[in-house]
């Protein structure tokens, strides 16, 4: 019947849906509703009224605004006509739960209904024109396509490549013909919003910024581009606005763009409108910048358009020089660092004392990453060119202020033994001073008691075999990436300081298993899908020439290399967070080599970029069967 199917995923005591009793008549209704869906993914759900029915389709990135641009739309099933007046919030774990508001609707002309084609013409309170939906896919009822096949008047495609307006050094003026920004110390950035998806990009290539994962959704179906600034905390300062639903406001003066700007919804949890001050005292605003540790002010003249490259509209004031980096002690607390210079990477001469001040830079964002998780150390005690051992059990030796926990080893030589866990800047001084170059950590945490938690994260470890490099491991991190993405999943990529790439993600599971069932699943498809490329069995004879996605790391008996450790190589490397940017433009090996020089300089660039495997909602894994 119609709605059998309707009806069978919608539990008529949990949601507020209208699930009618009686069957639909059929009929040849001409009412349309395109309703806005935050469940798991924001959609937008189109719906014609067909047959006594709504004929549904679920477009990811909502209708399309100009005949350039071709929509995903998924067929669902049939919907009863009372949800055309349905707005609500569906409860979480029902079928499609997440909030549901009516976006637009009215009534539509029917000039072309099949099996595989539908076009249809629009009059609704917000869009207007003809559409075609057409199946693209023969094996598949749900795979369709939207197109509009008619401009629209008046409108504006989104602009792709802008080059940003800047501004020239000079003094800053005064005046009612000028206006005054606080630089943030960021990076410059253009944000790009379109369908409920928000992307940056920098120089013109795409960044990840976890913290504005939700600005998009946030917006809806508005469309702009806006002039920005990222900083390293991951916060977002709006400045400029350059298009807003199908409008250039380039050619706009400025205060007519900012006017705009204040209108929009721009205030969430990491991104807000950057203030602007009158020009009447401008020592005054740079002092404020000063006092505040920030780069800058600019200048902007008021009544001046958007113009690419440099400008006199806009003249920016410098305010700073950055702080000299204090001494790092070579003795922290209760720990004490013996033999501080001996050597231990003869080929440049680190010693023991630089390896305690690299682990005390690194500690505020190497510690989060530590916490909770029992560690096996790696000790190299006569330096990186002699031998090293794997130590578990610490029982005999560590001091009473380390805390320890008991834990299973399976195929260890005991059933379990005593692990230290290093969550203080005591505790990685004590792991300096044992010569413990790597630390190693399992993709769980114990509990306050020394309990084992389930997993909450994925790693996926990508080793390339003989003759691969790491750059072969981007290109398939890069097709991991767009399998996840199917999912709505977000990875994050890091260096094992080795050959390899480590791509993690923040995950809540109910089972331990769900976690190497699913990386297994992952690296079995994509072996499948490119043959040539991948592995995702261990047998070395199979690597030689493609990249092994080593899924087993996710055993619960399994550790990886912790964030931000060393690594007990010739060159003191370190498995280093890094951009999905920098893993798309790796062209050479040496592109991902980072050592403990170069992590201060990173760390003030980009902050800890694995923090959102710390902050951010852990992800859930899809079922398949």
């Amino acid at each position: 019947m119609p709605l059998d199917e309707y009806r069978r995923k919608r539990d008529r005591h949990r949601t507020p849906e209208p699930i009618p009793d009686e069957e639909p008549a059929a009929g040849s209704g001409d009412r349309f509703v395109v309703q806005e869906h935050h469940a798991r993914a924001l959609h937008w759900d189109l719906r014609l009224e067909h047959d006594g029915v709504l004929a549904s389709w679920a477009v990811p990135k909502g209708l399309p605004a100009d005949t350039e641009t071709v929509r995903l739309a998924v067929r669902t099933e049939d919907h009863p006509l009372e949800y055309l007046e349905f707005s609500g919030e569906i409860p979480k774990g029902e079928y499609g739960g997440g909030r549901m508001t009516i976006w637009d609707r009215g009534t539509y002309e029917a000039e072309k209904w099949s099996d595989r084609e539908v076009a249809f013409r629009l009059h609704g309170e917000r869009t207007q024109g003809r559409f075609v939906l057409i199946r693209s896919n023969r094996q598949r009822r749900d795979g369709w396509i939207l197109r509009r096949s008619e401009p629209v008047s008046g409108h504006s495609p989104l602009p792709r490549d802008v080059t940003p307006m800047e501004a020239v050094p000079g003094e800053l003026p005064t005046g009612d013909e000028w206006v005054l920004q606080i630089r943030f110390g960021g990076r410059r950035v253009m944000v790009r919003v379109d369908g409920g998806r928000a992307v940056v990009t920098a120089d013109g290539e795409e960044i990840t910024a976890p913290t504005l994962r939700e600005l998009g959704p946030s917006l809806g179906a508005t469309s702009m581009l806006l002039d920005a600034e990222l900083t390293k905390a991951g916060e977002l300062w709006l400045s400029d606005l350059l298009y807003l639903d199908g409008r250039d406001t380039r050619c706009l003066p400025f205060r007519e763009r900012r006017r705009l700007l204040e209108e929009l919804p721009l205030t969430g949890p990491h991104w807000r409108v950057a203030p602007v001050f009158p020009a009447t005292d401008p020592d005054a605003v740079l002092a404020a910048a000063r006092d505040q540790g920030l780069p800058g002010v600019v200048a902007k003249r008021v009544d001046a358009p958007y113009e690419a490259g440099p400008s006199g509209n806009w003249i920016e004031a410098g305010v700073r020089a950055p702080p000299p980096r204090p001494p790092v002690p070579t003795k922290v607390g209760r720990a004490k660092l013996t033999n501080p210079d001996k050597v231990l990477y003869p080929l440049i001469g680190t010693t023991k004392a630089d390896v305690l001040a690299y682990y005390l830079t690194v500690a505020d964002v190497m510690l989060p990453h530590l916490e909770g998780r029992p560690v096996t150390m790696v000790r190299w005690p006569d330096g990186v060119e002699k031998p090293s051992f794997f130590e578990k059990d610490v029982s005999r030796h560590a001091p009473p202020w380390i805390r320890t926990v008991r834990v299973g080893t399976p195929g260890g030589r005991s059933e379990n033994a005593e692990f230290p866990l290093i969550e203080s800047v005591e505790g990685l001084a004590w792991a300096a001073n044992l010569a413990a170059l790597e630390l190693h950590v399992p993709q769980w945490k114990v509990g306050p008691r020394g309990g084992r938690r389930n997993p909450d994260l994925v790693v996926f470890d990508l080793d390339p075999g003989e003759g691969t490099t790491v750059v072969d491991c981007c290109r398939v991190a890069e097709l991991i990436a767009d399998l996840l993405a199917e999912d709505d999943l977000q990875a994050y990529p890091r260096t094992s300081g080795g050959k390899g790439l480590h791509l993690y993600l923040p995950v809540t599971v109910s089972k331990p298993e769900r976690t190497v069932e699913f990386a297994k699943d992952v690296a079995e498809r994509l072996a499948r899908q490119e043959p040539r490329r991948v592995v995702a069995v261990m047998a070395k004879a199979r690597r030689r020439g493609r990249v092994f996605v080593d899924w087993s790391q996710n055993d619960t008996a399994k550790t990886t290399v912790a964030s931000y450790s060393l690594r007990g190589r010739p060159l003191p490397t370190v498995a280093t967070p890094v951009t999905w940017e920098e893993v798309r433009a790796c062209r050479r090996p040496e592109n991902l080599i980072f050592t403990l020089d170069d992590l201060p300089g990173r760390l003030d660039e980009h902050g800890d970029l694995l923090g959102p495997l710390l902050f951010t909602d852990r992800q859930r894994l899809p079922r398949r069967r």
